[in-house]
């Protein structure tokens, strides 16, 4: 992995091998991000998605152990209980072009993956929401 910063830019260059969350969290600790906006696309396998039943309040995961496209991978990182956060979701595309996607768990680059994060100076937490069962953004103003 390697990645550049520019201002509130950061490009990062995913290699194959590397996992994206232990990769994302590397970033994140070394430049101290607290709050950013992620984009990005390349390629992957041993990929965990998940789909979440808002009725269960539990994730349906499903691996997914061939090679994919990444044609979209779009998230955040926030604060939650003092920690960074990392929220994926992603779009896979399979060799007969079917795509589908769904909340990120897990995955292996495979060739390669370009990400940028969207550095906020603004400090955003999540705190838990009992309707739906998930920590969220907590945007009061204090």
């Amino acid at each position: 992995m390697n990645y550049l910063r520019d201002d509130n830019n950061i490009f990062i260059s995913l290699e194959e091998g590397d996992e994206v969350f232990e990769s994302l969290y590397a970033v994140i600790d070394s430049e101290k991000i607290e709050t950013g906006w992620i984009n990005g696309l390349g390629t992957c396998k041993d990929t965990e998605i998940a789909f979440y039943n808002l009725g269960t309040k539990e994730y349906e995961k499903k691996i997914f152990d061939e090679h994919l496209e990444i044609t979209n991978l779009t998230g955040n990182v926030t604060k939650s209980e003092g920690n960074p956060f990392l929220h994926l979701h992603i779009t896979l595309s399979d060799c007969k072009y079917n795509a589908f996607g769904g909340h990120l768990f897990k995955a292996i680059i495979t060739g390669a993956c370009e990400i940028m994060i969207i550095v906020s100076h603004k400090s955003i937490n999540r705190s838990y929401s009992n309707s739906v069962g998930l920590c969220l953004w907590d945007l009061k103003n204090d």
